[in-house]
């Protein structure tokens, strides 16, 4: 616990004086803000006070991802992909120009990251005569070249070939100030630093760690960063265009290294003799969901799923996800909402048989069914679907999630053009009774209640006392990814026993049936990992990364997963004839029966979608960094 709460001790001027990367910044300082450099590499609190601080300065995308900002109206990696839209109206990534885009400045983190690298570099020059414990110096400078590498990996997927810097930099007035600009690596020269920086490290870095250094990384994170990495590669070597000028992409004939890279460092942490392993792998088909929960909340000893979390500990390190996600009627001081699942995303669940996961609410003469219970109609869905998404139904604290979009009478559903937005007002029954025409959970055109008629529950901690001061952790890597790691890069050496096997141990984990060989393809593969890793900031990444986000190019490459993307609901109905009954929940008095419409998020009908292009696989370079530093080249298209 020590070793979290260190970071908060830092130093205003020791951030000053370790993180400056430009000359201006650096003659900013005045000199009564500098620690002289005896007195901060003689003293093991203070160099342990760095340590913690290069662990704080890294960009895990977690949540409320936001460049550092808790801005969480627009920029969440969820909103970015298909898994999720905002509620409130004014988030969906809009510039004033009106056009959808990504790659705003809460993205860029391009100057921060070059200041969280100088810091590593300088840690590891300083670290030969620092105050360290000899016995832990070794170990001590692999987490800052892991830190070092996860700053480049977060730079890579975001501009391709960036300047490979792994010194310090220095500058004396009267110095030749171009000594400093550095022009772009290529692409591939930094994801195979990235590499080679694992391969090097691994072996210095301990199996395990002590209850309290427990949130330090192992070597099995060091295993899982160089398997991630190398997917990524794999997958723009094979998907993406190679220009060499501009530094962008990998050579084809790489794709094949990298894939058995990957793949080799995923199993040395699936074969790691029991030291890590999926959460409740055969546990009880009842308690499939409940598992699944629990793997983000359970940081005991049993969780061996968790390779590496950023942790959190009150009084002095926690986050309000809860704050911001929670269903509508169990908001505190008006928060909540964020990030509401769309149906596309619900429907991505298949069923425990393994048919595919499109909700009925048809039958095939084109009547609407009847269903007796909120719940009903996402009966034999993926367990995971109940643990990842609030449905309308579910039991959350000592009451349930309630949408209703309206009464319905004759099982015919009202001109969808017509909207209730009084909360408060009431329709009565067949049975006399009055009920609220919207549930106490939505839907709404406007405010805050969701606009899909689902709402996030993966990292919503519903026991909390307090919604700011959540402590469950963020999953940097864990055991599951690794085993989907393993399926796509096997599938793609077409290894499809391999394949087969890996992804069979997360569908088995979750409850739905097991795929033989014939039946894995490289499209099911990544739908398991749009299920099993949703709301883990994966999914944006991995449409990128596919090339499978933008509209199609002349080569046919490309299906436009992100482009003009919509957003549908999912919206139950009160059937009139059938009245009322009360809750066995809360004692609400609440329809017999419901009937559901699938249409588009109210709030969008007359918006711009999302627009995702060709250019946007890599960001442009700003204006100011290409002044400062005129050896960079320009990304493709800009």
């Amino acid at each position: 616990m020590r070793f979290i709460k260190k970071h908060i001790l830092f130093t205003l001027t020791m951030s000053l004086a370790l993180s400056v990367t430009s000359c201006d910044d650096f003659f900013d300082i005045k000199p009564s803000t500098f620690i002289p450099t005896d007195d901060v590499w003689s003293d093991p609190d203070v160099v342990n006070s760095i340590i913690a601080e290069m662990y704080a300065n890294l960009q895990l995308e977690s949540f409320f991802y936001s460049n550092g900002f808790f801005d969480f109206e627009q920029n969440d990696l969820t909103y970015a992909s298909d898994e999720a839209a905002v509620s409130w109206p004014n988030g969906i990534f809009v510039t004033t120009a009106g056009t959808v885009v990504y790659g705003d400045d809460w993205f860029y983190m391009y100057g921060d990251t070059y200041k969280g690298i100088r810091q590593c570099n300088t840690f590891i020059r300083q670290a030969e005569t620092a105050a360290i414990d000899p016995s832990q110096k070794e170990s001590v400078v692999a987490e800052a070249r892991f830190i070092r590498a996860f700053h480049y990996f977060n730079l890579v997927k975001r501009f391709g070939g960036v300047p490979l810097i792994t010194e310090a930099q220095e500058y004396s007035s009267g110095d030749d100030i171009t000594n400093l600009q550095v022009p772009r690596n290529k692409e591939d020269e930094i994801w195979n630093f990235i590499y080679t920086e694992m391969e090097e490290i691994k072996d210095m870095l301990p199996e395990e760690r002590s209850e309290e250094e427990k949130y330090r990384i192992t070597r099995y994170a060091a295993y899982a960063l160089e398997s991630r990495a190398c997917l990524y590669a794999a997958s723009i070597a094979k998907y993406g265009t190679l220009n060499e000028d501009r530094c962008v992409g990998v050579p084809a004939n790489k794709a094949d290294f990298y894939w058995e890279a990957a793949v080799t460092a995923a199993n040395k942490v699936i074969n790691s003799n029991g030291k890590y392993e999926l959460y409740g792998y055969n546990v009880e088909p009842e308690s499939r969901t409940e598992n699944f929960h629990q793997i983000f909340f359970d940081e005991s000893s049993a969780n061996k799923e968790l390779i590496w979390v950023k942790g959190f500990a009150l009084p002095d390190v926690y986050h309000g996800y809860t704050k911001y996600y929670v269903p509508f009627s169990f908001t505190h001081n008006g928060y909540g909402c964020c990030g509401t699942p769309t149906l596309e995303f619900v429907e991505a669940f298949e069923y425990t048989d393994g048919s595919e996961g499109t909700l009925k609410v048809q039958d095939e003469q084109g009547h609407y069914i009847k269903y007796n219970n909120l719940n009903d109609i996402f009966k034999d869905k993926d367990p995971r679907l109940a643990a990842t998404v609030c449905l309308p139904g579910d039991k959350f604290q000592n009451s349930f999630v309630e949408v209703r979009r309206g009464i319905a009478k004759n099982l015919q559903i009202p001109d969808l053009s017509e909207w209730v937005n009084d909360k408060s007002k009431k329709g009565q029954m067949s049975d006399g009774q009055e009920i609220t025409y919207i549930g106490k959970d939505g839907p709404t055109q406007a405010e805050d209640p969701t606009k899909t008629g689902f709402y996030a529950r993966k990292f919503v901690d519903e026991d909390v006392a307090d919604y700011e001061r959540c402590t469950n952790p963020w999953p940097v890597f864990r055991v599951a990814e690794m085993y989907l790691n393993v399926a796509e890069a096997e599938f793609e050496l077409n290894h499809l026993t391999e394949a087969t096997a890996a992804l069979n141990m997360v569908r088995h984990r979750a409850g739905i049936k097991e795929l033989s060989e014939g039946e894995v393809t490289l499209d099911r593969i990544r739908h398991e990992r749009r299920v099993e890793l949703a709301y883990e900031s994966h999914r944006y990444w991995d449409l990128r990364r596919w090339r499978i986000a933008a509209t199609p190019r002349a080569d046919g490459k490309g299906t436009g997963v992100l482009d003009n993307l919509p957003v549908t609901a999912l919206f139950p109905w009160a059937v009139y004839e059938d009245g009322t009954k009360t809750s066995e929940i809360d004692g609400r008095i609440v329809p017999v029966s419901y009937i559901f419409s699938k249409e588009e998020d109210p709030s969008r009908v007359n918006r711009p979608r999302k627009q995702f292009l060709e250019r946007h696989y890599y960001l442009k370079f700003k204006d100011e960094e290409l002044k400062t530093n005129p050896k960079l080249v320009q990304n493709p298209y800009f």
